[in-house]
């Protein structure tokens, strides 16, 4: 598997580059000193009129330089890539090569170079497979890496997290809000050259072709909590009180979600489809005790909301894993059999735990066919099934 994108990774004709001021000046003393003049090295780069290209914009960094002809130009210099790639201060993507300049599209600005495969970028992924998108419906305008967002905490985590991972560069951002939204929607849009760094190692397809990336699967733990974790921030549904849903249109993706949440150690219900009105959809869930806490702990949620809801929804299930238990179970069972027909009041009283304990362990032994209740005069009074009790 890759664990650096290197910028010469890239399709070269297209990258544009800003060097640091002492290395772009050394880099074309050198040039020059190999050449003898801007003519010869223009010739030898194929640049019509250096005296104004490379005399002046290039070597006094007017303009970005193509970094095909830099790569060429540091290979002939015997300038070590390595050290190209360092100081490079700034890096574009021009997506329309024939349009006239090097200045196009919005650069990184001291890019994070070479790219580390790594948690973050992990996590960026799994956005991406989630709220996100990396269009190509108009290549010649661009090839945008998008994020929207209703919640505010994970639109300012994926702002950061771009940085951290690529280098300094802000997005566009649009509000939506009014309509159908219940909530303002943050529209985030990166420029084609975060996209080209992403589509290197991961060749995103959106709607029905989207699937997670099969390297995913090679990473470590917690690369592999933290690309689950920005999916089911932003695809899931916790249902207070019952456990986690996650739900796409498209199976496959499912399916590889399914089993990568498998070899964290968290055990998950069955795939299942359901109707909406745009098609079907698929969804499995997450609901036992043991592996709602294991989520909890390798994977959890950043979204606030959801993070809140699986935590009470723990603490519910912790308690009423309480009730399962055989001994209050029996004592109970032996109570109503000395003393005949009992309140929950009455049993909570004589057991000394608190009445809505008491009710939940009423009503579990009832479900098991061990116990009726009836209303005797104003009172919900519980007793021994003789059928079933010996």
């Amino acid at each position: 598997m890759k664990r650096r994108i290197h910028v010469w990774d890239l399709p070269k004709n297209k990258i544009y580059v800003q060097f640091n001021e002492d290395f772009r000046k050394n880099l074309f003393n050198l040039a020059i000193k190999e050449f003898g003049s801007f003519v010869k090295l223009g010739k030898f780069l194929n640049v019509k009129r250096a005296d104004t290209t490379i005399a002046t914009n290039w070597r006094n960094g007017t303009n970005c330089c193509p970094l095909d002809l830099m790569i060429k130009l540091a290979n002939k210099i015997s300038v070590p890539l390595k050290e190209l790639e360092k100081n490079i201060k700034e890096v574009r993507y021009k997506s329309n090569i024939h349009k006239r300049g090097g200045n196009s599209g919005k650069p990184i600005i001291n890019p994070k170079l070479p790219i580390v495969i790594d948690d973050n970028f992990a996590e960026i992924l799994g956005h991406i497979c989630g709220d996100g998108t990396i269009s190509r419906s108009n290549i010649k305008k661009g090839i945008y890496l998008k994020y929207i967002n209703s919640e505010p905490v994970l639109i300012e985590k994926f702002k950061r997290l771009i940085k951290e991972t690529f280098g300094k560069i802000e997005p566009n951002i649009q509000i939506r809000g009014g309509g159908n939204y219940k909530r303002p929607n943050y529209y985030l849009q990166y420029p084609s050259i975060v996209s080209m760094f992403v589509l290197k190692v991961f060749d995103y397809k959106p709607k029905g072709g989207m699937n997670i990336p099969d390297f995913i699967f090679g990473m470590s733990k917690k690369s592999k909590a933290r690309f689950l974790r920005a999916l089911f921030d932003d695809e899931s549904c916790v249902i207070a009180g019952k456990g986690i849903s996650i739900g796409l249109k498209p199976i496959n993706p499912l399916k590889n979600i399914k089993l990568l949440i498998e070899e964290l150690g968290i055990k998950t219900g069955n795939l299942y489809s359901y109707k909406i009105p745009s098609g079907d959809m698929w969804r499995f869930s997450i609901g036992k005790m043991k592996s709602l806490k294991r989520f909890d702990k390798i994977i959890g949620f950043v979204h606030p909301s959801k993070s809140e809801k699986l935590k009470y929804t723990i603490y519910k299930k912790r308690r009423f894993e309480r009730y399962d238990n055989s001994e209050p179970k029996n004592k109970i069972i032996n109570l109503l059999k000395d003393k005949g027909e009992l309140t929950a009041d009455e049993i909570s009283k004589e057991l000394n735990r608190s009445k809505e304990t008491i009710i939940q362990h009423l009503r579990n032994i009832h479900k098991d066919g061990l116990i009726n209740n009836l209303n005797n005069q104003n009172r919900s009074v519980w007793y021994i099934n003789q059928q079933n009790v010996a």
